[in-house]
């Protein structure tokens, strides 16, 4: 009789547990599949990651990527000054212990993206065809009246540094990403007339993807092309295997992992105008490929982004996502510490972040994978890469031991 009154409950219990993962994995696939990640990162990183020779030390890249951040895989690519390249990639390129991920596959650069649309501008403004002080406006001279005069103040400069006024944190939401509404720019920037601003051009510092589109139309009226095409020209993508996206993945694509996302699966791909969207979030390629990119607009561009001449007082290097200038974000905690210019993305499923830092070195990360950490407003990515650099600079020579020790303010 003991045995069977301990065998029925015993019973309950487990159809009740079995029930409710059920009814978890059902309704909530994705909560699920966090709470198994981290076993999951541990037989990732240790059968599938694979680093270039002498490159073991951007294996802690990728250890971060997947351990705290909940990446279902990674690429990441140091090129030194020398463009002397360091790579290591984990994970897998589709389903779970399938093929490994390779330094040749495809991620969605997604926002990392702007920095070759900044580059675009500022080598039109070495050639004297646009001038970072020029009215918006005047690339639109078929735009005459508008019910907000302040947007005919609006300058490329304003653009580049997000404060042309525009405010995507409205309930209206970000007018570029608005689901299965194809947005007006840029094929109907008459929208111009009719906008009103949420600030002054100039007065707030609100990051904003419409600036970025309305950058790639300048770059169209100033060139005559349209700009995937000057883009695809001017930086050779076809060399270095770089495309724009499009509502389909790529074969050499990877997969793209959900579990820290709320709403989004695959299906995005039908909900967003991935032509409108291709100067601020278009591109796509390896981190090797992005890494080359952006090493040789650094090294061989008469005017690169990636420096700081001057700063405002508005410009905060001493913490993260404090300082923009230009569309890039600068991040320098110690004084004679590196100083380390930046600029993250993120689309539904991925991630990436893409740095330059001031000895020249170009280190490139992407991964599959919302941040695990979203919620959390003090970046602590940056925070980290700035650290491991740093490192990597000391045993280099290049930096003193005490940078390694100093306190981070």
């Amino acid at each position: 009789m003991k045995s069977k009154w301990i065998k029925y409950p015993v019973t309950a219990f487990l159809i009740a547990v079995s029930f409710w993962f059920y009814f978890q994995l059902s309704t909530y696939p994705y909560k699920v599949a966090r709470w198994y990640q981290p076993l999951e990162a541990k037989f990732v990183l240790t059968f599938s990651t694979q680093c270039s020779r002498d490159s073991g030390w951007l294996g802690l890249f990728i250890d971060h990527a997947v351990t705290n951040q909940g990446a279902y895989s990674a690429q990441v690519t140091f090129l030194d000054s020398d463009k002397q390249a360091h790579t290591c990639e984990s994970g897998y390129k589709k389903a779970f212990m399938s093929e490994p991920v390779t330094s040749n596959n495809r991620y969605r650069y997604a926002s990392t993206s702007k920095l070759i649309t900044t580059s675009a501008i500022l080598k039109l403004a070495n050639e004297h065809k646009v001038d970072l002080d020029e009215k918006v406006v005047s690339f639109f001279p078929e735009l005459t009246e508008f019910s907000d005069v302040r947007i005919e103040q609006i300058t490329i400069a304003h653009l580049l540094n997000h404060r042309a006024g525009f405010d995507r944190l409205t309930l209206a939401g970000d007018p570029m990403f608005l689901l299965r509404n194809k947005p007006w720019c840029p094929n109907d920037v008459s929208e111009l007339q009719r906008l009103r601003l949420a600030f002054n051009p100039g007065e707030q510092q609100i990051y904003s993807n419409l600036g970025y589109c309305l950058l790639g139309e300048i770059i169209h009226r100033v060139t005559g092309e349209g700009y995937r095409s000057y883009i695809e020209k001017v930086f050779s993508l076809d060399k270095r295997n770089i495309k724009f996206i499009n509502n389909y993945f790529y074969d050499d694509e990877v997969r793209y992992d959900y579990r820290y996302e709320e709403t989004y699966n695959d299906s995005y791909l039908g909900l967003f105008d991935f032509e409108a969207v291709s100067a601020a979030a278009g591109l796509s390629g390896s981190a090797t490929a992005l890494a080359g990119l952006l090493w040789d607009i650094q090294h061989r561009q008469s005017t690169s982004p990636f420096e700081l001449k001057a700063t405002n007082e508005e410009c905060n290097l001493l913490k993260v996502d404090e300082c923009l200038v230009l569309g890039v974000r600068h991040y320098q905690p110690e004084k004679e510490g590196i100083m380390l210019h930046y600029h993250e993305g993120y689309l539904p499923g991925s991630a990436s972040i893409a740095v330059v830092d001031s000895y020249g070195g170009v280190t490139v990360l992407l991964k599959s994978g919302a941040n695990r950490h979203q919620e959390n407003p003090d970046n602590e990515w940056v925070r980290w890469i700035y650290k491991r650099l740093t490192l990597y600079y000391v045993l280099q020579g290049k930096l003193p031991v005490l940078n390694v020790m100093a306190p981070h303010h």
